[in-house]
Protein backbone atom coordinates (compact mmCIF):
# COMPACT_ATOMS: atom_id res chain seq x y z
CA UNK A 1 0.00 0.00 0.00
CA UNK A 2 1.34 3.25 -0.80
CA UNK A 3 1.98 5.79 1.64
CA UNK A 4 0.78 9.46 1.30
CA UNK A 5 0.94 10.76 5.15
CA UNK A 6 3.34 8.92 7.97
CA UNK A 7 2.74 6.40 9.95
CA UNK A 8 4.15 5.24 13.23
CA UNK A 9 5.09 1.72 14.31
CA UNK A 10 5.99 0.41 17.75
CA UNK A 11 9.59 -1.59 17.03
CA UNK A 12 9.82 -2.14 20.77
CA UNK A 13 7.80 -1.05 23.82
CA UNK A 14 8.42 1.06 26.45
CA UNK A 15 8.15 -0.31 29.79
CA UNK A 16 7.98 1.01 33.63
CA UNK A 17 10.32 -1.63 35.33
CA UNK A 18 12.21 -1.14 38.47
CA UNK A 19 13.89 -3.24 40.87
CA UNK A 20 15.45 -2.73 43.88
CA UNK A 21 18.69 -3.77 42.16
CA UNK A 22 19.16 -1.24 39.84
CA UNK A 23 17.12 0.04 36.70
CA UNK A 24 15.75 -2.15 33.57
CA UNK A 25 15.26 1.05 31.59
CA UNK A 26 13.51 -0.38 28.57
CA UNK A 27 12.49 2.77 26.36
CA UNK A 28 10.44 2.62 23.65
CA UNK A 29 11.54 2.18 20.27
CA UNK A 30 9.67 3.88 17.41
CA UNK A 31 9.40 3.53 13.36
CA UNK A 32 8.06 6.44 11.49
CA UNK A 33 7.42 5.37 7.63
CA UNK A 34 6.59 8.21 5.81
CA UNK A 35 7.10 10.64 1.82
CA UNK A 36 9.31 13.43 1.40
CA UNK A 37 8.57 15.92 -0.25
CA UNK A 38 9.60 14.23 -3.74
CA UNK A 39 6.81 11.08 -2.79
CA UNK A 40 10.08 8.91 -2.02
CA UNK A 41 9.40 7.02 1.59
CA UNK A 42 11.87 7.97 4.10
CA UNK A 43 12.20 6.06 7.57
CA UNK A 44 12.86 7.41 10.86
CA UNK A 45 13.53 5.63 14.17
CA UNK A 46 12.95 7.87 17.09
CA UNK A 47 14.99 6.67 20.15
CA UNK A 48 17.47 3.18 19.62
CA UNK A 49 17.22 1.75 23.32
CA UNK A 50 20.55 0.02 24.57
CA UNK A 51 22.71 -2.56 24.01
CA UNK A 52 20.88 -5.38 25.98
CA UNK A 53 17.69 -4.88 23.25
CA UNK A 54 19.80 -4.91 19.83
CA UNK A 55 19.24 -8.37 19.07
CA UNK A 56 15.29 -7.71 19.42
CA UNK A 57 15.76 -4.46 17.60
CA UNK A 58 17.11 -6.01 14.89
CA UNK A 59 14.08 -8.94 15.04
CA UNK A 60 11.63 -6.15 14.86
CA UNK A 61 12.82 -4.52 11.72
CA UNK A 62 13.21 -8.28 9.97
CA UNK A 63 9.63 -8.46 10.64
CA UNK A 64 9.07 -6.06 8.39
CA UNK A 65 11.09 -6.48 5.88
CA UNK A 66 13.77 -3.89 6.68
CA UNK A 67 17.62 -3.87 7.97
CA UNK A 68 19.73 -1.79 9.94
CA UNK A 69 20.86 0.37 6.36
CA UNK A 70 17.21 0.90 5.43
CA UNK A 71 16.78 3.55 8.16
CA UNK A 72 17.64 7.14 6.98
CA UNK A 73 17.05 9.02 9.83
CA UNK A 74 17.60 8.40 13.53
CA UNK A 75 16.41 10.64 16.29
CA UNK A 76 17.77 10.54 19.78
CA UNK A 77 14.82 12.10 22.00
CA UNK A 78 17.67 12.95 24.42
CA UNK A 79 21.54 11.68 25.01
CA UNK A 80 20.41 8.57 28.16
CA UNK A 81 22.61 5.82 27.79
CA UNK A 82 19.01 3.60 27.79
CA UNK A 83 17.72 5.49 25.01
CA UNK A 84 21.02 6.11 22.46
CA UNK A 85 23.88 3.05 22.69
CA UNK A 86 22.23 1.51 19.76
CA UNK A 87 23.24 4.89 17.41
CA UNK A 88 25.89 2.41 16.28
CA UNK A 89 24.61 -0.44 14.32
CA UNK A 90 22.48 3.02 11.56
CA UNK A 91 25.58 3.24 9.23
CA UNK A 92 24.18 5.23 6.73
CA UNK A 93 21.41 7.04 8.91
CA UNK A 94 21.61 11.21 9.75
CA UNK A 95 21.48 11.52 13.43
CA UNK A 96 19.26 14.24 15.00
CA UNK A 97 19.81 15.36 18.22
CA UNK A 98 19.34 18.83 19.51
CA UNK A 99 21.80 21.16 19.85
CA UNK A 100 21.65 21.92 24.03
CA UNK A 101 21.83 18.40 24.53
CA UNK A 102 25.25 18.15 22.51
CA UNK A 103 26.43 20.98 23.88
CA UNK A 104 25.32 19.20 27.27
CA UNK A 105 27.22 15.78 26.60
CA UNK A 106 30.59 18.01 26.35
CA UNK A 107 30.18 18.47 30.07
CA UNK A 108 27.68 16.76 31.71
CA UNK A 109 26.90 16.85 35.82
CA UNK A 110 28.91 14.98 38.08
CA UNK A 111 26.05 13.49 39.78
CA UNK A 112 24.02 12.72 35.76
CA UNK A 113 24.04 8.80 36.05
CA UNK A 114 21.89 8.70 33.00
CA UNK A 115 24.77 10.26 30.81
CA UNK A 116 28.30 9.35 31.69
CA UNK A 117 30.81 11.29 30.22
CA UNK A 118 31.46 8.42 27.42
CA UNK A 119 28.05 8.90 25.97
CA UNK A 120 29.94 12.15 24.63
CA UNK A 121 32.35 9.57 22.97
CA UNK A 122 30.19 7.61 21.62
CA UNK A 123 28.05 10.76 19.82
CA UNK A 124 31.56 12.18 19.15
CA UNK A 125 32.00 9.30 16.84
CA UNK A 126 29.54 10.20 14.46
CA UNK A 127 29.50 13.90 14.81
CA UNK A 128 30.20 13.85 10.52
CA UNK A 129 26.47 12.65 10.41
CA UNK A 130 24.90 14.92 13.33
CA UNK A 131 22.37 17.07 13.00
CA UNK A 132 21.55 19.57 15.74
CA UNK A 133 18.01 20.70 15.40
CA UNK A 134 15.50 22.78 17.52
CA UNK A 135 11.69 23.27 17.52
CA UNK A 136 9.84 23.64 13.97
CA UNK A 137 12.65 21.42 12.13
CA UNK A 138 10.80 19.14 9.51
CA UNK A 139 12.03 16.12 9.00
CA UNK A 140 9.42 14.97 6.22
CA UNK A 141 6.25 16.62 5.36
CA UNK A 142 4.12 15.61 8.82
CA UNK A 143 7.30 15.28 11.23
CA UNK A 144 8.42 17.63 13.15
CA UNK A 145 10.42 18.53 15.96
CA UNK A 146 9.14 20.09 19.00
CA UNK A 147 11.80 21.38 21.92
CA UNK A 148 10.58 19.30 25.21
CA UNK A 149 13.40 20.27 27.60
CA UNK A 150 13.76 19.67 31.25
CA UNK A 151 14.23 16.28 31.73
CA UNK A 152 17.70 17.01 30.08
CA UNK A 153 18.93 20.35 28.77
CA UNK A 154 18.08 19.31 24.64
CA UNK A 155 15.26 17.13 25.05
CA UNK A 156 12.99 17.02 22.03
CA UNK A 157 9.59 15.30 20.95
CA UNK A 158 8.35 14.16 17.82
CA UNK A 159 5.17 15.21 16.22
CA UNK A 160 3.54 12.99 13.84
CA UNK A 161 0.69 13.97 11.35
CA UNK A 162 -0.95 10.98 10.85
CA UNK A 163 -4.48 9.75 10.03
CA UNK A 164 -5.39 9.09 13.99
CA UNK A 165 -4.83 13.01 14.46
CA UNK A 166 -1.38 13.64 15.96
CA UNK A 167 1.11 11.76 17.45
CA UNK A 168 3.96 12.51 20.07
CA UNK A 169 6.69 10.53 20.62
CA UNK A 170 7.57 11.84 23.67
CA UNK A 171 10.77 10.12 25.15
CA UNK A 172 11.21 10.74 28.84
CA UNK A 173 9.61 14.23 28.90
CA UNK A 174 6.67 12.27 29.26
CA UNK A 175 7.86 8.64 31.07
CA UNK A 176 4.47 7.08 31.39
CA UNK A 177 0.77 7.50 31.73
CA UNK A 178 0.93 8.61 35.60
CA UNK A 179 3.60 11.56 34.68
CA UNK A 180 1.27 12.72 31.98
CA UNK A 181 -1.85 12.50 34.60
CA UNK A 182 0.59 13.94 37.88
CA UNK A 183 2.16 16.75 34.96
CA UNK A 184 5.68 16.05 36.81
CA UNK A 185 8.40 14.79 34.95
CA UNK A 186 9.39 11.16 37.53
CA UNK A 187 13.02 12.12 36.89
CA UNK A 188 14.76 15.61 36.11
CA UNK A 189 17.76 15.99 35.47
CA UNK A 190 18.31 19.39 34.15
CA UNK A 191 14.70 21.89 35.02
CA UNK A 192 12.10 21.01 36.47
CA UNK A 193 9.53 24.09 35.70
CA UNK A 194 10.30 23.68 32.13
CA UNK A 195 9.84 19.91 32.64
CA UNK A 196 6.55 20.36 33.69
CA UNK A 197 5.64 22.78 31.40
CA UNK A 198 6.90 20.54 28.87
CA UNK A 199 4.13 17.98 29.62
CA UNK A 200 1.58 20.33 29.15
CA UNK A 201 2.77 21.65 26.09
CA UNK A 202 2.80 18.28 24.64
CA UNK A 203 -0.37 17.14 26.05
CA UNK A 204 -2.01 20.24 24.86
CA UNK A 205 -0.50 18.76 20.95
CA UNK A 206 -1.00 15.68 21.29
CA UNK A 207 -4.09 13.08 20.35
CA UNK A 208 -1.97 9.83 21.49
CA UNK A 209 1.44 10.11 22.86
CA UNK A 210 4.32 7.77 22.52
CA UNK A 211 6.13 7.65 26.06
CA UNK A 212 9.65 7.03 26.98
CA UNK A 213 8.87 3.93 28.68
CA UNK A 214 5.24 2.64 28.85
CA UNK A 215 2.79 1.57 26.29
CA UNK A 216 1.29 4.87 24.03
CA UNK A 217 -2.09 5.99 25.05
CA UNK A 218 -4.79 8.07 24.05
CA UNK A 219 -5.85 11.41 25.71
CA UNK A 220 -9.54 11.43 26.43
CA UNK A 221 -11.37 14.90 27.02
CA UNK A 222 -12.31 13.37 30.68
CA UNK A 223 -8.80 13.47 31.56
CA UNK A 224 -8.34 9.64 31.47
CA UNK A 225 -5.83 7.91 29.31
CA UNK A 226 -7.06 4.66 27.43
CA UNK A 227 -3.72 2.41 26.08
CA UNK A 228 -3.44 2.04 22.44
CA UNK A 229 -1.45 -1.56 22.88
CA UNK A 230 -1.91 -4.34 24.87
CA UNK A 231 0.67 -4.86 27.63
CA UNK A 232 3.22 -7.81 26.49
CA UNK A 233 5.57 -8.83 28.89
CA UNK A 234 7.58 -11.77 29.69
CA UNK A 235 9.99 -12.12 32.48
CA UNK A 236 12.06 -15.04 31.79
CA UNK A 237 15.15 -16.97 34.10
CA UNK A 238 13.55 -16.86 37.37
CA UNK A 239 10.44 -19.00 38.44
CA UNK A 240 7.72 -17.23 40.02
CA UNK A 241 8.34 -19.24 43.28
CA UNK A 242 12.01 -18.25 43.81
CA UNK A 243 12.77 -17.89 46.82
CA UNK A 244 12.99 -14.31 47.29
CA UNK A 245 11.36 -12.69 44.67
CA UNK A 246 8.77 -10.22 45.93
CA UNK A 247 6.56 -8.12 43.70
CA UNK A 248 5.54 -4.63 45.03
CA UNK A 249 2.31 -2.97 43.73
CA UNK A 250 3.12 0.45 42.13
CA UNK A 251 3.29 3.24 45.27
CA UNK A 252 1.98 5.72 42.77
CA UNK A 253 4.07 8.77 41.73
CA UNK A 254 7.57 9.56 43.26
CA UNK A 255 9.57 12.09 41.44
CA UNK A 256 13.33 12.02 41.40
CA UNK A 257 15.71 15.37 40.83
CA UNK A 258 19.53 14.85 40.13
CA UNK A 259 21.59 17.09 43.38
CA UNK A 260 22.75 19.73 42.27
CA UNK A 261 20.35 20.35 39.61
CA UNK A 262 20.68 24.37 40.41
CA UNK A 263 24.08 24.31 39.21
CA UNK A 264 23.50 23.16 35.82
CA UNK A 265 24.62 25.58 33.06
CA UNK A 266 25.61 24.86 29.44
CA UNK A 267 29.16 24.85 28.27
CA UNK A 268 30.35 27.29 25.96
Amino acid sequence: MELTRPAVDTLLEGYRLGTDQGSIAFCAVNLIEGPDEHGVVKRIVVDTGHTGRRTDLDSALQQRGLSRSDIDIVVCTHAHWDHIENIDIFDRAEIVLHKNERRYLRQPHRNDFACPEWIDSVVGRFDHRVREVEEGVRLIPGVEIVDAPGHSAGTIAVTVADNDGIAVLAGDSIQNSTVARERRNALVFWNDELASATIDKLLTIGDVIYPGHDQPFRVGSNGHFEYVHDFHLTLTGVPADQPGLRFRVDEGFQQTIMPGIEEQRLPE
